[in-house]
């Protein structure tokens, strides 16, 4: 019914423990893609191990030698032959009645035709708190600009839908699952939220792909921006970009990097110009103030 795709690089510290809860999992996928982003540590040879010792999981290995998580989901999907496809990340963990509950879900709504079943994440940070992300539980692409309710690990696909959509953006070494949310919206799909629980433990540390500041990844942030102000021309899409701009931008200030501040404010003057407002200006200049001095929330406020 689905299949697995976990792309990975330099994760052999990690790769055990997302293994682990692959097993402990009550359904399991027909098929485990495990894409190979340039390791030059023991991953590679760990997936082979963990390929050879649980042939039930009909692993694939495959290598994409271009840089970024997104070239290796790519590689993978290319691979897939199953109706669904899930991406999951190489250093973080599953929880074991997920399939189960996607499932149930599918089979529960298998006159709609679903294009997606999405899911609340819990996100673990390096001092070992735990907080499930901020979800709204709907379809609206103002949602996902403001709040990123859909990551990775949160978007159980149909291999076709996602295929139609563009996939990956190969480009976009950070922000990639908050712009595909965007796209999925955009393209009004037929989905359910699962309700009852916020799933997995997504670790978010210095070394994962979400990184642990902004600033240390200001260009590819921006470069993500800039990539979802050609998305849409409609005015409340493009008020609500230039507040996310303005969020970072506030971001960027709280760990002193007026450079970078600067840059988010310039992405956003692009985008206010093309909906020409004083008053959404204003606003929009306001939430970098607010976010720079501590304030939290703006995502809600926008």
């Amino acid at each position: 019914m689905f299949s697995l795709i976990i792309p990975y690089h330099n994760r052999a510290r990690f790769l055990p423990r997302t293994m682990r809860s692959l097993l402990n999992c009550s359904v399991k996928p027909m098929q485990t893609i495990l894409v190979d982003n340039g390791s030059t540590d023991d991953s590679a040879n760990i997936c082979r191990t963990f390929a050879t010792e649980h042939p039930e999981l009909n692993v694939l290995l495959l290598e994409e030698k271009k840089k970024g998580a997104c070239a290796a989901r790519n590689k993978g999907l290319t691979a897939v032959k199953t109706e669904w496809v899930y991406f999951f990340d190489s250093d973080d963990e599953l929880s074991p009645d997920y399939f189960e509950h996607v499932t149930h879900c599918l089979k529960d709504n298998s006159k709609v035709s679903l294009d997606m079943v999405a899911c609340q994440t819990v996100r673990v940070f390096a001092d070992g708190m735990c907080k499930p992300r901020d979800v709204q539980y709907s379809s609206s692409v103002i949602d996902q600009i403001l709040s990123g309710q859909l990551s990775t690990q949160a978007m159980f696909l149909r291999t076709a839908f996602l295929r139609d959509i563009g996939s990956w953006n190969e480009e976009l070494l950070r922000w990639n699952d908050w712009e595909l949310g965007i796209r999925i919206f955009l393209h009004n799909p037929r989905m359910v939220w699962l309700k009852n629980k916020a799933y997995h433990r997504v670790y978010e540390h210095s070394d994962s792909i979400t990184g642990d500041d902004f600033s240390s990844s200001a260009s590819s942030l921006l470069c993500a921006l800039r990539v979802a102000s050609t998305l849409s021309s409609q005015k409340r899409y493009l008020f609500a970009l230039a507040c996310r701009c303005h969020i970072l931008a506030g971001f960027f200030l709280r760990e002193h990097n007026i450079v970078y501040a600067r840059e988010a404010g310039a992405v956003s003057a692009h985008i206010l110009r093309q909906i020409n407002s004083k008053k959404a200006t204003f606003f929009a200049n306001a939430l970098t103030r607010y976010v720079s001095i501590g304030g939290r929330g703006a995502w809600y406020f926008a």
